[in-house]
């Protein structure tokens, strides 16, 4: 592992800057924007620290809602999707649209796996799925929960909700911290760890920083086909995507999808979501969505299959010869969607009918007609622009009494743990060098 080492130069420099605003006779003061992920896991961290180390520090969470933890406690269908059983870096950090570069010296300091060895050293075990995903043993996000709770009280991080930040000001080498109900507080170090709300965006514009173009990630497709029509709920273990978007490169994606009330979701959908955030966005989330139904097979031998299996059955109706990679409900919808009579026998088929519906089996094109976001458990693309943060402590390079962490920099994730993941690391490198500048005092 790699780890950040301040030179004398930079101590020197700190000393400097520090100075006057914090000494040994009162407790520096760190407040961090924030009651999520990233909030909690950065303040629990910078906690231990001080306490381990005999920090003279106080450290508060400052939450606009009534709520902490609020991603957590719904991620992954109230289960928690904390980290993605991927232990190597660099392919670690493939996963990430936007950050992929800037996460690779993060990632050499806290991982994967030193989430898992976190968590474990807590009594909680996090347990992979096939697909990688990693869960709690419990499958409650409830776990989760109340151990940073847990830490949290046992290293005194003082918890505040219901504290709206209305502005900031830095002046004197101290953050002034202005509440929409509470008397303003004065800081030393701030951390803002708001996700994607737009309270964090505005808070990080008032402080001189440059916000990228934000649009949704991670969003499901409305399309209102008949093909999908009254089909609810099911599912396919396995679709090619193509996603076509006019003017744009295309964009592929394969694993899991799901038929839902308003179109398609799943895990390959979401993924396309988060790798053309933008593009989807520039053009009003208009584009046609490519599907090969069995990916494993190419056209000829879809050609074989239908030829056999057509002849196996030709008294039988179209309606009831369900081929066993498709539900009977999606076959009818299926044959209906081709315009072809569901009560006709096999062998009264045109050619021509024969054809559409190998070339469908093989590739159905479905015009994608909007977006739908899941109520909170939404990642935005676009946030802190990345050339502003130093990465090996995620401190802002021109203000370096000011960190950013988690889904507020212009870094996402697709669907898998990943989010978290940058949430944890980014928490623990803030709270690493935080610590480490109080040590100087």
């Amino acid at each position: 592992m790699l780890f950040y080492k301040i030179c004398p130069a930079s101590i020197k420099q700190d000393k400097l800057m520090l100075k006057g605003s914090m000494t040994k006779n009162r407790p520096s003061q760190i407040g961090i924007v924030g009651g999520g992920a990233s909030g909690f896991f950065t303040a629990i961290q910078l906690a231990k620290h001080c306490y381990d180390n005999k920090l003279n520090a106080s450290v508060k969470i400052f939450e606009a809602t009534p709520h902490f933890l609020k991603k957590v406690s719904i991620s992954g269908g109230g289960r928690c999707n904390v980290t993605h059983r991927e232990f190597e870096v660099s392919r670690f950090c493939q996963n990430y649209p936007r950050g992929k570069k800037e996460l690779k010296s993060p990632f050499q300091e806290f991982q994967a796996l030193d989430t898992v060895k976190w968590f474990s050293e807590r009594g909680i075990q996090l347990v992979a799925e096939e697909d990688g995903r990693m869960f709690p043993k419990t499958n409650r996000s409830t776990t989760i929960i109340e151990c940073f709770q847990s830490e949290a009280e046992k290293y005194g991080v003082e918890t505040l909700k219901n504290h709206k930040v209305q502005n900031l000001r830095f002046a004197d080498n101290q953050f002034e911290v202005q509440f929409a109900k509470q008397e303003p507080v004065q800081l030393d170090f701030l951390v803002l760890a708001t996700g994607s709300s737009p309270t964090g965006y505005r808070l990080a514009k008032s402080l001189g920083l440059e916000i990228t173009e934000l649009a949704p990630s991670l969003f499901s497709f409305k399309i209102s086909s008949n093909l999908l029509r009254n089909l609810s709920g099911i599912s396919f273990e396995n679709v090619d995507l193509k996603l076509k978007i006019s003017g744009k490169k295309d964009f592929k994606q394969n694993g899991p999808m799901l038929i839902t009330h308003w179109g398609l979701s799943g895990p390959a959908i979401l993924k396309l979501s988060a790798w053309a955030a933008r593009e989807m966005k520039e053009l009003d989330y208009k584009a046609t969505l490519s599907i090969h139904w069995l990916p494993e097979k190419k056209l000829p031998e879809i050609e074989s299959f239908w030829e056999e299996f057509s002849k196996s059955r030709p008294k039988m109706n179209i309606g009831n010869s369900v081929p066993d990679f498709f539900s009977k409900r999606f076959w009818q919808n299926f044959i209906d969607y081709l315009d072809i009579n569901l009560e006709k026998n096999m062998n009264e088929l045109s050619k021509k009918e024969h054809r559409k519906i190998i070339d469908h089996i093989y590739c159905t094109n479905l015009e994608i007609d909007g977006k739908n976001r899941y109520k909170d458990e939404f990642v935005e693309c676009g946030g802190v622009g990345l050339k502003q943060i130093n990465f090996k402590s995620m401190e802002v390079k021109k203000l370096d009494q000011l960190y950013i962490t988690g889904e507020l920099l212009d870094i996402d994730g697709i669907t898998g743990g990943f989010n978290f993941q940058n949430a944890w690391t980014g928490g623990y490198l803030a709270a690493k060098n935080i610590a480490d500048k109080l040590k100087l005092l």
